[in-house]
């Protein structure tokens, strides 16, 4: 279903983001992955689509003095080739491999899939484990950083104005000690949404935990961390009971629905096995 809407392909960031203060309806399409479906279901509620993908400035990869910085329009297949290392690349790599197939990946953005804002999108586990941050720019108000668990406020819903573009996503460099794990669970093995997705970083000092960070996907309104999970591991030794007490805690802090994938009750099983899957696969390289 089409309705009418006017449409722009602004040349550089400055006349994207005046358009985007224009009056009325406005909607920013970089991919257009998700865009493209959700046309077939119900006309867009939009009076102007500004096309974003010939703004060269949003895709650039950069790490400088210990922050790494993705452009919004950095596609997944550019993902999947970049070899950063460490726990970076331990986790940007199995989620671009489990990420739909290679010709979405092609097109879908790390900015889009941000602002789309599914409870299962794929990328935001593992930068929430990575506490990234958003940047977001306008023509009337500037620029503003908010933390990634700030940016979603609820389903498919987003900290984002209607005069901003989300420019790119920042977080410091893991220190190359940093353990990290990551699983997606699906229906299938690649081209399926989530039904759990999970993405943790650690790092360990003198045998106990001094940082944890622990994502969960497709569990909640909006992915999220498990604050008190990550609590009980601070600065406990990964053990059998601490391993324990934080899967627990995970399940616990998580609030699944029922759905055609999978029970509320299935999922809050899966993530207490993937969190201890993931704590023991740490401990075991931290040996």
């Amino acid at each position: 279903m089409i309705n009418d809407f006017e449409f722009t392909q602004p040349r550089d960031v400055s006349e994207a983001l005046e358009a985007l203060a224009e009056k009325g309806r406005v909607m920013p399409v970089a991919g257009g992955t998700n865009v493209l479906v959700n046309m077939k279901r119900a006309p867009l509620e939009t009076d102007l689509l500004v096309d974003l993908t010939r703004l060269e400035a949003l895709e650039p990869i950069l790490s400088d003095n210990g922050r790494i910085r993705l452009g919004a329009g950095v596609t997944f297949a550019r993902l999947l080739e970049w070899r950063p290392g460490g726990a970076v690349e331990g986790l940007m790599g199995p989620m671009c491999v489990a990420f739909a197939g290679p010709l979405i990946r092609n097109l879908a953005t790390v900015g889009g899939n941000l602002c789309d804002a599914s409870a299962a999108a794929d990328a935001s586990p593992p930068l929430l484990a990575l506490d990234a941050c958003v940047e977001l720019e306008s023509a009337t108000g500037g620029s503003r950083t908010l933390p990634l668990p700030a940016f979603f406020q609820g389903v498919r819903k987003t900290a984002r104005r209607a005069t901003e573009l989300v420019t790119g996503i920042e977080f410091s460099k893991p220190e190359d000690d940093e353990r990290w794990f990551y699983y997606k669970l699906g229906k299938r093995k690649a081209d399926a949404i989530s039904i759990v997705s999970i993405a943790m970083t650690v790092k360990l000092a003198g045998g106990k935990v001094e940082r944890a960070r622990i994502a969960l996907g497709a569990v909640a309104p909006f992915a999220m961390r498990v604050p008190e999970a990550e609590g009980i591991l601070q600065g406990e030794p990964l053990n059998d009971s601490t391993i324990a007490a934080a899967a627990a805690t995970a399940a616990r802090e998580s609030r699944p629905i029922d759905d055609f994938r999978a029970t509320g009750a299935y999922r809050r099983q899966m993530v207490e096995a993937l969190v201890k899957r993931g704590l023991n696969e740490v401990a075991r390289r931290g040996k």
